[in-house]
């Protein structure tokens, strides 16, 4: 069983939640696990909303995950947002309750991409967060918690730096950590209308109240190692890659390109007769060819942009010459 009441805890279990269509995504995920950490001794569990084709659980299983079923929190939130953030994120506070029976669990979203061994992680905590990379955002600064809200709510600091929920680690060094869950969930109910970005929003307040009560229950996960984002540079080496905002390992080309390994486990999870990704895919020319391809393609680009640019400026000095004629002109007739 995934939860186990009684007995003896099970060391480490490493979870992830998926709507129907996105069985590929967990799949690719559980593949390079697997691939980079032979040695450890998780359970995998993936949350999911019972929509997942037949085919998808049987590729699932035989990489040797567990399917639990979930069926998130009903609440007013507003549904602009909940089409681009499933509340199928909010599985991700089932980690608390899954401390009954693990000593530590490890939550990865389903858009982030193991390219090294993760055994480090299971030293962080009670309660492990990475700070949101700031490099992400065009400026290079960290948002702030306020990103997660429309407006101030009770219990979160907008100020205070935004801990992404793409990677966390729960230990059950924490206190009452089904109190904790309860937290979460009646404080996301009450203040449902003015929540943009759920599972977030309430792990930032829980963090943020967990660190008044004392400090060492927060423990800060380097982002470089264990959550950078693909702009960020360190992502080229980093243990794990967490594709969030816009652009996804499966829906923009170019980013895909960046990440082959993500690429090779998504063909052979097609291979193996998974579903594949059903909707857009942006900048799909880079995915036809190889590296060079894709150079040859940015240099043709560049070329391009070049020829423009010069067109333009042979354009503006005939348009300064004739300015130069005409002011000429007024200065004799004036």
């Amino acid at each position: 069983m995934a939860i186990q009441a009684t007995g003896r805890k099970r060391p480490l279990a490493v979870m992830t939640g998926i709507t129907g269509n996105f069985g590929f995504a967990a799949g690719c995920l559980l593949r390079a696990l697997r691939r980079h950490n032979p040695g450890l001794d998780a359970d995998i569990l993936i949350y999911t909303d019972g929509r997942l084709p037949e085919q998808d659980q049987h590729v699932l299983r035989n990489l040797g995950a567990e399917l639990l079923p979930f069926t998130p929190l009903e609440a007013d939130f507003q549904e602009k947002y909940l089409k681009i953030f499933s509340p199928m994120s909010l599985a991700i506070l089932e980690g608390f309750r899954l401390l009954a029976g693990y000593r530590t669990v490890i939550w990865l979203d389903v858009d982030t991409a193991v390219q090294d061994d993760i055994s480090e992680l299971a030293a962080f905590g009670p309660l492990g967060m990475a700070l949101e990379d700031p490099h992400f955002t065009e400026a290079g600064t960290s948002t702030p918690a306020s990103i997660n809200v429309t407006q101030n709510l009770p219990g979160l600091d907008p100020d205070e730096a935004n801990l992404n929920s793409g990677v966390v680690v729960f230990q059950d060094a924490l206190p009452n950590p089904a109190g904790l869950y309860n937290q979460c969930l009646e404080w996301l109910a009450r203040h449902a209308g003015f929540v943009k970005y759920i599972d977030q929003a309430a792990l930032n307040m829980l963090a943020q109240d967990l660190r008044r009560r004392d400090a060492s229950l927060i423990d800060l996960v380097p982002h470089d190692r264990f959550n950078a984002h693909p702009r960020n540079p360190a992502a080229r080496h980093a243990a794990i890659v967490h594709a969030f905002g816009a652009y996804k390992l499966w829906d923009d080309g170019l980013t895909r390109c960046c990440f082959p390994e993500w690429d090779r486990d998504y063909r052979r999870w097609l291979a193996e007769g998974g579903s594949p990704w059903n909707g857009r895919v942006d900048n799909a020319e880079f995915l036809e060819g190889g590296a060079f391809f894709m150079l040859n393609r940015m240099y043709a680009a560049m070329a391009s942009a070049q020829e423009t640019l010069e067109t333009l400026q042979v354009k503006l000095e005939r348009e300064r010459g004739l300015r130069r004629k005409l002011e000429e002109i007024m200065r004799k007739h004036g």
